[in-house]
């Protein structure tokens, strides 16, 4: 061990460092500028004449690296040791900071790291080139950025649709400096609209504990997803058929990526019809409840696409396969439980909380077992339309002991994912 802390003393004064900064273990966070001018938070734990060893942030392996490839080491106390000092005093060097390759934005603001003295800074735009003022740049010393010794500037670019290309370009008294190219496909966001409706205060049987919570918590998941959404919570009958009404005119007069209906509370099937329950309706056979419900695929036609050429994709969601409330008043039952399947249209997605002929749960928590899986798998980004579902119905099935069977019926044309990833 004598020999060891011989060795280490010698190195110290061998590289003409501070001794209690560089060949002291931190603590906490030192700092590792590399000559690359990128940047390592680490704990510096032994200094050597050609090799620096330091540990990750997680503490659990002790790495190597060369002295050659260190500009400086900032370590935790504020000192610093320079290694090998970065290239001043020549032509302008340009480095992105930023790795944006798409937007949905038509304006974006990247950043740079400018080196060396720079003059008549400009940005060049699928070709055209334009001076940029100085108060369109948020320049300040950069060491936080990973750029050594040079500045942050942050130019504000205007994309055109389609693919753009984004130089920088400077110049000072040693000539000429250039960034990469850098490519930015920029796409409008395209409009998505919902209908949501959550009934729970049903006047003709026992309330139910969760559709009023899933629609709002649906409401507020599909806002967070760039969704306009027209909410309706314990519709009465005209209500909900104005809702309806509005939805199919927004869907209809747009040019939308998306048009989604999304319904929890009481629904039932009558001849292989579904039909959907107002709060404020007590029919007392079959034939009133077809005339004061509202018809599943009444709304499904208010979603039709009219335009062959529209790339619209209809997703309806139902939730609403509880037990029939009103069976024991009438003096002849439907004689079928749950919902009945549906034909989806080119184009669509139906969602069922549970197969046909089946009951769904309403469920003791806050929400519905189908509902409660279902913004959770919203929350993933990147899954396409067809992956959500078939999490939730793996979910919902494990949740259940299988009593629950979540199914769809789709006809989709395109893929649609609703949780874009960064």
């Amino acid at each position: 061990m004598k020999h060891v802390f011989i060795i280490l003393a010698l190195a110290c004064t061998a590289i003409n460092v501070k001794p209690v900064s560089a060949c002291q273990s931190s603590a906490s966070a030192d700092t590792i500028y590399l000559t690359s001018r990128d940047r390592k938070v680490v704990e510096i734990r032994e200094v050597y004449p050609d090799v620096v060893k330091y540990r990750s942030v997680d503490g659990k392996n002790l790495i190597s690296m060369p002295v050659a490839d260190i500009a400086e080491i900032i370590y935790k106390n504020g000192s610093r040791d320079v290694f090998n000092p970065l290239n001043r005093g020549g032509k302008p060097e340009i480095k992105w900071l930023t790795n944006l390759t798409h937007s949905e934005k038509p304006e974006v603001r990247l950043n740079a790291c400018v080196l060396n003295e720079a003059e008549n800074i400009r940005v060049e735009v699928n070709g055209t080139v334009n001076p940029v003022a100085t108060r369109s740049f948020k320049t300040m010393p950069a060491q936080e950025q990973g750029c050594v010794g040079g500045k942050l500037i942050s130019p504000q670019i205007v994309l055109s649709e389609g693919k753009n290309t984004v130089r920088l370009l400077a110049n000072n008294s040693k000539g000429d400096g250039y960034s990469e190219t850098w490519s930015i496909f920029y796409q409008k966001a395209k409009k998505r609209i919902a209908l949501v409706v959550g009934n729970s205060g049903y006047q003709a049987s026992p309330k139910l504990q969760n559709p009023e919570n899933d629609a709002r918590a649906i409401t507020q998941k599909l806002t967070g997803l760039g969704f306009d959404v027209i909410e309706r919570i314990d519709a009465s009958q005209g209500e909900l058929r104005a809702a309806v009404a509005q939805f199919g005119s927004s869907v209809q007069s747009q040019d939308l990526e998306v048009a989604l209906f999304y319904y929890a509370g009481h629904g039932m099937q009558i001849a292989g019809k579904n039909y959907l329950m107002p709060v404020d309706i007590s029919p007392q056979t079959e034939t009133e409840l077809k005339v004061l419900a509202v018809s599943a695929d009444d709304i499904l036609d208010q979603m039709a696409v009219a335009d062959e050429n529209s790339q619209r994709t209809n997703i309806m969601i139902l939730d609403a396969c509880r037990d029939n409330p009103l069976s024991h008043s009438w003096t002849r039952s439907s004689g079928s439980k749950g919902l009945a399947g549906m034909s989806a249209p080119a184009g669509t997605l139906i969602t069922f909380s549970t197969k046909p002929g089946f009951t769904a749960l309403d469920g003791e928590g806050k929400n519905s077992p189908y509902t409660a899986e279902l913004l959770k798998a919203l929350d993933v980004p990147g899954l396409r339309l067809e992956d959500i579902f078939r999490t939730v119905r793996i979910r919902v099935m494990e949740l259940t002991n299988r009593q629950q069977i979540p199914m769809e019926n789709s006809l989709l044309t395109r893929e649609v994912i609703l949780h874009q990833p960064n």
